[in-house]
């Protein structure tokens, strides 16, 4: 590693990947980390709502173990909530080159993923209602291998980028 924090090839006579320079990397709009709360405080609630239903129905333990397992699940959602998103935020980057694709993400197991564009087959962008809300979509890149995903990119950049990969990738429409 260099002191910019970028990545020394492993292997003499390889350059450096896309995202190995710091000022190639893109990141997620800042408002996403208001996304992210928002569609986890949904999921908490759907969480808590069956876990105090499993709580109140059933008979194991004493009820004050039951509701202090309630307790503590609604603090750690809090605090996830809190805390995660800022963290993803700072950790999630992309970067585009003409001959490769480089993403790095995770919150807890942190991954980067290059993907050659001449294995790039399609594209797909989606966005749900929450999304919309938030002005952001998810870029769906088919391989053969699989499906990497650009998730909860600005909307018009996930239009761009999409664009900008087909071309690279030279993907024509068929239809």
């Amino acid at each position: 590693m260099t002191s910019d924090g970028a990545a020394v090839p492993s292997e003499p006579g390889l350059g450096p990947l896309p995202g190995d320079l710091v000022g190639d990397r893109h990141r997620l709009p800042h408002r996403v980390i208001g996304y992210w709360r928002v569609r986890g405080a949904v999921l908490s609630v759907v969480v808590l709502a069956a876990l105090s239903l499993l709580a109140w129905q059933t008979s194991w333990f004493t009820a004050t173990v039951r509701w202090t397992v309630v307790g503590v699940v609604a603090l750690l959602l809090l605090l996830a909530l809190v805390f995660a998103p800022p963290i993803r935020y700072r950790i999630f980057w992309y970067a585009i080159s003409p001959t490769e694709i480089d993403i790095s993400d995770g919150l807890y197991v942190r991954t980067r993923t290059t993907v050659p564009m001449h294995r790039v087959q399609h594209l797909r962008t989606d966005h749900g209602p929450i999304a919309d809300r938030f002005g952001v979509a998810t870029l769906h890149i088919h391989t053969a291998a699989g499906t990497i995903r650009l998730a909860d990119l600005d909307r018009d950049e996930a239009e761009t980028v999409r664009i900008r990969i087909s071309e690279l990738a030279q993907l024509t429409d068929d239809v």
